[in-house]
């Protein structure tokens, strides 16, 4: 078994007063599953999100965003067996789920939308002004 904390070792050299996040980072294999599966798409100044449920209808996901976290949160009720079927194997779940992700500074989900069966959230890096850098001109 891969110990989580060997990809960690880079991060303490370039991020001070992370220790939550460090922390949260190097547990997060023992407190979640693999379910729904995702991916995270980094573009310039933007973020997508995409997240596998087959089956879902839009009103068993809340998706929430919440003092710099973003949370999203399955409560489908399974139809399992029936007076006149029942499964034999169910390999499409339809568990509940709640997924966690720690937003950065000046990261706030723009859109969400459903896409054959991809639950797909797109995220903006949207920095003020006045905190990007300026060019001094030298006189």
């Amino acid at each position: 078994m891969v110990n989580s904390l060997l990809s960690l070792t880079d991060f303490d050299r370039f991020f001070l007063g992370f220790d939550r996040l460090h922390n949260d980072l190097a547990n997060m294999g023992s407190r979640t599953s693999n379910y729904p599966r995702y991916n995270i798409i980094k573009g310039k100044d933007k973020y997508r999100l995409e997240m596998d449920l087959a089956g879902w209808d839009v009103e068993d996901i809340e998706v929430v965003e919440h003092q710099g976290t973003l949370t999203v949160e399955g409560t489908q009720k399974q139809d399992l067996d029936t007076d006149t079927e029942s499964y034999i194997y169910k390999g499409i779940s339809g568990k509940r789920f709640k997924r966690q992700w720690t937003l950065g500074k000046n990261v706030r989900v723009d859109e969400a939308g459903m896409n054959k069966g991809l639950l797909v959230l797109k995220l903006k890096v949207d920095i003020p002004e006045s905190e990007k850098p300026k060019l001094i001109n030298i006189k």
